[in-house]
């Protein structure tokens, strides 16, 4: 064999080991990726009527699409229609048996339900929205604390109306609920002083057309702004300030294309609440005893004016809303709990 040939024979077999090597550290890298997603925790949540509900529902669906496309999930799934029960008994097993955590049930209605099954997987972390810190072993709760929102849209509603009364609903007469209602009017009152109101609980969550007429029987006594927790009272109330020409809030989503009736709304970002629970799943705790809380000084919830009513409200009000509002995210003003 001539030097050339030597020479030619020699820089080939380089080569191809150098392209060995290359394929070997390409596969090696991606093999390193799989894995790194693969010891990423896998998240589901659980719900009883659909996600695309424009409130509750979407701000769980969003909070866990953003935490996907943020890298610091695997993946996740979305279970909609599980009522409780029986049906979200089965739907929860069946999700921790898949290697799903942590396991979100997303109503307070399901607490029974997640109590139940989470004693045969104890190393798997499930969490309902009871609102209330029912935390035990590896049951977390996790919280609402919607009232800081509320209170912001109690000064623009006073603002906004000049007069008439503050009308509170709910699903139900829960803490969280009052918690709302007393914040708003607490807003209201730095604002007018002498502002009242009252407090209904439909029996409903859903039901938009009770809502609708417990709003309007408020109406009647003089309400002029509407604050509600849940989709049902807050969707009812939307349709009832519409047509008495009052104001209302949106719940859990900016409502403000529903109606010019809608002043402010306030979005629920759960996917920094979400990501504390996965946190918690990635380092490894199977028994957080944990109530995850994230208020506005932390970036869980955002206040959203009505577009259509920003150069309505007076500038001395807005002036007190906006320090209020950057007190709340500096954690310089801390608004009551007030749930009774």
């Amino acid at each position: 064999m001539t030097r050339t040939r030597i020479a030619f024979a020699a820089s080939l077999a380089a080569a191809l080991l150098a392209t060995a090597a290359c394929g070997d550290a390409g596969k090696k890298e991606t093999a390193s990726a799989d894995a790194t997603a693969a010891a990423k925790p896998k998240l589901a949540i659980v719900y009883s009527p659909q996600f695309k509900d424009g409130s509750w529902g979407e701000a769980a669906l969003t909070g866990a699409q953003k935490l996907k496309a943020d890298g610091v999930i695997s993946d996740f799934v979305a279970q909609e229609n599980v009522p409780p029960g029986a049906d979200a008994e089965r739907a929860l097993r069946d999700l921790a048996e898949k290697g799903y955590n942590p396991i979100i049930a997303h109503s307070f209605n399901y607490g029974d339900d997640v109590k139940k099954v989470a004693k045969d997987f104890p190393k798997t972390i499930f969490a309902y929205a009871g609102g209330f810190g029912d935390v035990k072993d590896n049951v977390a709760d996790y919280s609402q604390p919607f009232w800081e929102a509320t209170y912001l849209e109690g000064i623009l509603g006073a603002g906004a109306t000049g007069s008439g009364k503050v009308a509170g609903a709910g699903g139900f007469d829960i803490p969280v609920c009052r918690a709302m209602y007393n914040a708003y009017l607490a807003g209201a009152k730095l604002v007018r002083p002498a502002t009242t109101g009252s407090f209904v609980a439909v029996g409903d969550w859903v039901d938009v057309q009770k809502a609708k007429e417990a709003a309007l029987s408020q109406a009647d006594q003089g309400a002029t702004m509407f604050v509600g927790c849940g989709q049902g009272p807050t969707f009812g109330q939307i349709e009832a300030a519409k047509e008495r020409k009052a104001v209302a809030a949106g719940y859990v989503g900016d409502m403000s294309g529903l109606a010019d009736s809608v002043l402010v709304s306030f979005t629920w970002n759960l996917d920094k609440t979400f990501g504390q629970m996965v946190a918690d799943v990635a380092a490894g705790k199977v028994n957080p005893t944990r109530y995850y809380e994230v208020g506005m000084k932390d970036g869980g919830m955002d206040v959203v004016i009505n577009p259509a009513w920003q150069s309505k409200i007076p500038a001395a009000v807005m002036t007190t809303y906006e320090q209020k509002l950057a007190d709340v995210k500096s954690g310089a003003f801390t608004v009551p709990f007030a749930g009774k």
